[in-house]
């Protein structure tokens, strides 16, 4: 019988090869596959590993459509392609993640959303970071169609989604007057001021940080009497999203986002890009970098799939009535 130590596993590939027929039988599959991966490694073979890197809490859908992405283009979990997902909502451990795949030398960053983009640009200058996505490019890249330094990816037109669900929140409830825009702390969304009022929308600012002060953040609102409700930036605040919809219905307040929950959402309307699409391109954009190209010649893709979904449950538990219009545009309807 072959042992592992009279097998050697600095021979020969062609000795190897010869070997393997008559060994696999008798050799343990174990001990065979631990001198797989020393032959790989000999001849210089990596296996590529890549780092994940987002705000949002809990489990994460946009990860899952990531990994659907990989495999349709053939890469295997842990046999072709390795992929660490880290995630924080504090900011500053999410700089101390990033800097974690940094030193672990991952070969990508794949980085969800604008703070994790941030944390990833703030660790590195050499390693790839893919942006999966972001809403402001601007912030990372001086130019969509060749983004200088080590950075590419998806971007959405953040601000023009916001808009569209105040448009279509006051098309489906004409009354509300006072909107409370829910935002992750320390971002800025000004620029939905000015299109709130030229609805006759008073906009009311409300921080929050995640779930941990949800109550705190929504006590706020209640105190400033809103009676429309809008979550931005919900890549970082992820399932909190659902929480605060159900604390919006609970007092008959009308909730919109780009969040997709499930069908037990509390969310009166959602109108988002295709999270689906969009990490299948991240991944493309991965194949593309393990394959040689340059973040400097991957040009900056933005969204171009949207989805309306209008929830019909949550309209009767609030007394509305969806105007057809509305209806008709809806890609998808919760009833």
């Amino acid at each position: 019988m072959l042992s592992s130590r009279n097998f050697g596993c600095t021979m020969r590939r062609r000795q190897f090869v010869s070997l393997l027929g008559s060994a696999a039988v008798a050799w343990p599959l174990a001990a065979l596959s631990v001198c797989l991966q020393q032959v790989a490694r000999a001849q210089g073979h990596k296996v590529p590993f890549l780092g994940w890197l987002s705000s949002a809490p809990g489990s994460d859908p946009s990860l899952d459509a990531f990994h659907a992405g990989l495999r349709e283009l053939d890469y295997v979990e842990g046999r072709s392609i390795r992929v660490d997902a880290r995630s924080a909502q504090d900011n500053a451990e999410l700089r101390a993640l990033a800097r974690e795949l940094v030193r672990q030398q991952a070969d990508v960053i794949v980085a969800s959303g604008r703070a994790a983009t941030r944390a990833a640009q703030e660790a590195t200058a050499t390693i790839p970071v893919v942006m999966a996505p972001v809403d402001d490019p601007y912030e990372f890249v001086a130019s969509l169609s060749r983004p200088s330094g080590n950075i590419t990816g998806l971007a959405l037109q953040q601000t023009e989604i916001d808009a569209k669900q105040v448009e279509i929140l006051k098309e489906m409830v004409p009354d509300v007057s006072r909107l409370a825009i829910f935002y992750y702390y320390g971002e800025t969304y000004y620029a939905l001021e000015s299109i709130a009022h030229a609805l006759g929308i008073e906009a009311l600012w409300i921080e929050t940080k995640g779930s941990g002060d949800v109550e705190k953040a929504f006590a706020e609102a209640l105190a400033k009497k809103a009676n429309g409700l809008l979550i931005v930036d919900t890549g970082a605040l992820g399932g909190t999203c659902n929480m605060i919809a159900a604390m919006a219905l609970a007092r008959g307040i009308p909730a919109a986002a780009s969040w997709r929950g499930d069908t037990q959402t509390a969310l009166l309307l959602t109108y988002a890009a295709d999270n689906a699409h969009l990490q299948h391109r991240a991944a493309s954009y991965v194949d593309r970098l393990l394959r040689g190209a340059k973040p400097h010649d991957l040009p900056i893709e933005q969204a171009t799939k949207f989805d309306l979904i209008v929830n019909l449950k949550a309209a009767r538990e609030l007394g509305l009535t969806v105007p057809p219009s509305v209806l008709l545009r809806a890609n998808e309807v919760i009833d």
